[in-house]
């Protein structure tokens, strides 16, 4: 295997606008930055950190005990834990392709197999191919809700069925867009024991740069987590910062809103308009597919817009579009126009 090589190496992603990776594309608001300088006021950070107070928040956000929940150092963590939690050598992970590639990176380093079902040509969620793909030799189920890159999203009623129909194996949803969808699986944890959710406070509270993320699952499985995630492993600068983001939602949920109920509708009609192909999806990015699109991508960087060119096989002309303010959806639109005049 070969060492994942952010495509950004060398750039100084700040002079771009950056549409690139999901990030919010905010900075955090006031209320983080006054957290975080209380912090080092308070000279705390030579001290490992104590999650203690933060725990109690994230359980009444997530309205489920704290015995369900575990903190990690971004969902990328999460997602290591859970895997191997789950899976040794010779193993076999069912998931849909193309995936987040973080999954696949932590099953090679595990030595265990992938299970790959190919999401259908529409880039819809390949349902009965999914479900009659596990086999006795199938140890961990995966969905990620809504797909990352696809934008796909399966319903609460498709991922029961999944979870009913495999009782006695693990099934991973990946939530990393829940505040965008504003659906989750959440309800149904106290019915199967088998359900295991990550989540993270790196899109939506914009908080990227400091690595949170925490799953949701049975008490008897969070404490076999316990026993893989070291005891410091998330810093008191994320917990301090997360604490004021649930503490303080307007801004944050403000952006949401711009960005899902006014952003990218407008981008979905300037791409009709301009018949360029996208796949429709329900998170805060866009599946983009030109048979010019690494011209596309080159000019878009020129002119000072990051988008993220995809390598799956299947998606290999395609790239993918982060939603932004509508001021940032409007810069976006105004460049790709003047591509078609080229």
């Amino acid at each position: 295997m070969s060492a994942y090589s952010p495509p950004w190496t060398g750039l100084n992603r700040k002079k771009y606008l950056r549409l690139d990776l999901n990030e919010n594309t905010q900075a955090p608001p006031e209320c983080v930055n006054t957290a975080l300088k209380k912090l080092i006021d308070d000279k705390c950070l030579q001290m490992y950190p104590d999650y203690s107070d933060f725990l109690p928040i994230l359980s009444q956000y997530t309205e489920v005990k704290q015995d369900n929940l575990i903190i990690t150092n971004g969902s990328d963590q999460a997602i290591d834990i859970i895997l191997r939690a789950f899976l040794g050598q010779g193993d076999n992970m069912l998931i849909a392709q193309p995936e987040f590639p973080i999954f696949t990176q932590v099953v090679r380093v595990i030595d265990a197999y992938i299970q790959g079902v190919p999401y259908n040509q529409d880039m819809s969620f390949p349902f009965e191919a999914f479900l009659n793909a596990v086999t006795a030799d199938t140890r961990l189920i995966v969905i990620i809700n809504p797909n990352n890159p696809t934008g796909t999203l399966l319903s609460l009623e498709q991922i029961e069925q999944i979870l009913a129909r495999n009782p006695d194996l693990p099934v991973v949803v990946d939530e990393a867009y829940f505040e965008f969808t504003g659906i989750t699986c959440q309800s149904l944890l106290e019915k199967y024991t088998n359900l295991i959710i990550v989540r993270t406070f790196s899109k939506a509270f914009a908080m990227a740069g400091l690595r949170l993320g925490y799953i949701l699952a049975s008490p008897n499985i969070i404490s076999q987590f316990h026993k893989i995630r070291a005891p410091f492993d998330v810093n008191s600068c994320a917990l301090v910062a997360a604490k004021a983001q649930i503490e303080n939602p307007t801004e944050w949920q403000k952006y949401i809103h711009e960005v899902m109920a006014v952003s990218k509708p407008l981008l979905e009609q300037f791409f009709e308009q301009n018949k360029v192909f996208y796949y429709p999806g329900a998170a805060n990015f866009m599946l983009v597919r030109s048979e010019h699109r690494d011209e596309v991508v080159r000019y878009l960087k020129k002119q000072g817009i990051l988008v993220r060119p995809m390598t799956a096989p299947a998606i290999l002309d395609t790239f993918r579009v982060s939603i932004g303010t509508v001021a940032e959806t409007q810069s976006f639109i105004d460049v790709y126009s003047k591509f078609f005049k080229k």
